[in-house]
């Protein structure tokens, strides 16, 4: 049987040691939970040609939107608040772009931290720019070690994908500062952590569209079977699109 190819968006970043050097990167981890579900990766590189782009996802059976910097705020209509970390332009106009075309074929979208924001924004949601504005307790979102370790509780909602794989919860990693906030056109909350932050969302409207703001790759790729389980559905949709 054919195994379904996946695209992997990635980032645009500058080379501190050369002027004016531009690399394509993304974290390893993504290939390998591909390939743990049984797809076959393919990463996608930045450009602002959309013609290039329809080419580019006529390839994919299954596109990952993954994780990087921060989206421009602009897109959701707010100015630069003081603790926003870095943007890449160049990333934002790609990604938009990608998911503009893509979304169009219905084939399945996974995205992950950033591109779980992504997805929400796209759709006319906005996030918290910084979690110290959304409330004065809340639990450590952005782990300093073991990129496998089980930092906090997920609770899932009834009848969401998740809950096929997990039932009411699961404990997950965490390493993000921004968070959604309101909730995207033709989306609904799939998951949230015990302080309230939301942890996962899904088009209602789509076979396959679900945006996780942890990093699943991250543990898969250092032998975590449970999250192992998210990149297997991912493919088993990505295989029948």
């Amino acid at each position: 049987m054919k195994k379904p190819i996946i695209g992997i968006t990635s980032s645009h970043e500058k080379e501190n040691g050369l002027r004016n050097y531009h690399r394509t990167t993304v974290s390893i981890d993504y290939s390998k939970g591909v390939i743990a579900g049984g797809g076959i990766p393919i990463i996608i590189p930045t450009t602002n040609n959309i013609e290039i782009i329809k080419e580019q996802l006529k390839l994919i059976d299954g596109l990952i939107l993954s994780g990087g910097p921060d989206i421009n705020p602009s897109y959701y209509g707010e100015d630069f608040k003081e603790k926003i970390g870095v943007i890449s332009p160049e990333r934002d106009e790609n990604e938009m772009k990608i998911l503009g075309e893509f979304i169009k074929t219905e084939k399945p979208i996974l995205g992950i931290c950033r591109g779980h924001q992504l997805l929400n924004i796209y759709f006319g949601g906005t996030l918290y720019q910084d979690l110290s504005y959304y409330k004065d307790e809340i639990l450590k979102h952005r782990q300093d070690i073991y990129p496998e370790l089980e930092v906090h509780t997920v609770n899932i909602e009834k009848g969401s994908l998740l809950e096929e794989l997990y039932g009411a919860a699961v404990k997950t990693n965490s390493f993000h500062h921004q968070a959604v906030r309101k909730l995207g056109e033709g989306f609904k909350i799939a998951g949230k952590s015990n302080d309230g932050i939301i942890e996962a969302i899904e088009k209602t409207d789509h076979k396959f569209c679900l945006g996780i703001q942890w990093h699943p790759e991250m543990m898969t790729a250092r032998g975590n079977e449970e999250m192992k389980k998210i990149f297997e559905l991912f493919i088993k949709k990505s295989m029948n699109s």
